[in-house]
């Protein structure tokens, strides 16, 4: 089995379920009662957003190679989160070791199912800096966000509550409020929950008409299979 190093703590709930995530998938793989052996190094969510709001992507760069090298003898990595993805690219030339990108197994995953236009909600960042859009356009995949002000909304119960598992029905209509604006302005096929805390309070089951992708879910299955080399 491959050596695997996760970069968590971005927030803490997404972590917990990455962990709960990658051992449910494990046990199913190999059809036995193991567990994984893989490391988890946690960072200050804090920082990483502060670096993110000053757009001090340089930083960020420098912060998160500081971890991942941390993190001795993995044969790969992962960011247990989609917003740190910003940088993905130039972070992925600064490490040695391989990363598995949460943006580029959602995209596939896109492909996959024949998607061509789907919706995206994450931290404003995810949602307004382009790094989905880039990525998804290789693909042959068009993304659609909501308006400013519905960002704002998303951006700010994102931070001060989903963050905390602070689970509010209220939010939760006002999200699938956006989502049906989605719909019905932009006619998408599909939404992508690109923030690793979104399906605390979205699923499939909130929606009748569009595929919901979860991109924990798919990241954990791509992690896995890299662990099993499948």
């Amino acid at each position: 089995m491959k050596k695997f190093g996760l970069i968590g703590g971005i927030g803490p709930e997404s972590t917990v379920e990455y962990y709960l995530q990658i051992v449910k998938r494990y046990k199913a793989l190999t059809n036995s009662n193991s567990y994984p052996d893989f490391l988890i190094k946690t960072v200050d969510m804090s920082q990483i957003l502060t670096l993110i709001a000053s757009r001090n992507n340089k930083g960020l760069v420098s912060f998160l190679k500081d971890r991942i090298t941390e993190i001795d003898g993995v044969d790969f990595s992962a960011i247990a989160s989609n917003t740190p993805h910003i940088v993905f690219d130039e972070l992925s030339k600064e490490v040695t070791v391989p990363l598995i990108s949460i943006v580029e197994e959602t995209c596939k995953e896109i492909k996959s199912r024949k998607l061509k236009k789907v919706g995206l909600l994450g931290t404003h960042s995810t949602m307004a800096s382009g790094f989905y859009q880039e990525k998804a356009a290789a693909y042959g995949i068009e993304i659609i966000t909501p308006s400013e002000s519905q960002k704002e909304y998303v951006h700010d119960k994102y931070i001060n509550e989903l963050l905390y598992r602070d689970i509010r029905p209220e939010t939760k209509r006002e999200l699938i409020n956006i989502v049906k604006d989605l719909c019905q302005k932009n006619n998408i096929k599909a939404l992508v929950l690109g923030g690793t805390e979104l399906p605390l309070i979205l699923s499939e089951n909130d929606f009748k008409d569009i595929a919901v992708l979860d991109t924990t879910k798919i990241h954990v299955e791509a992690i896995v299979k890299r662990m099993l080399s499948v």
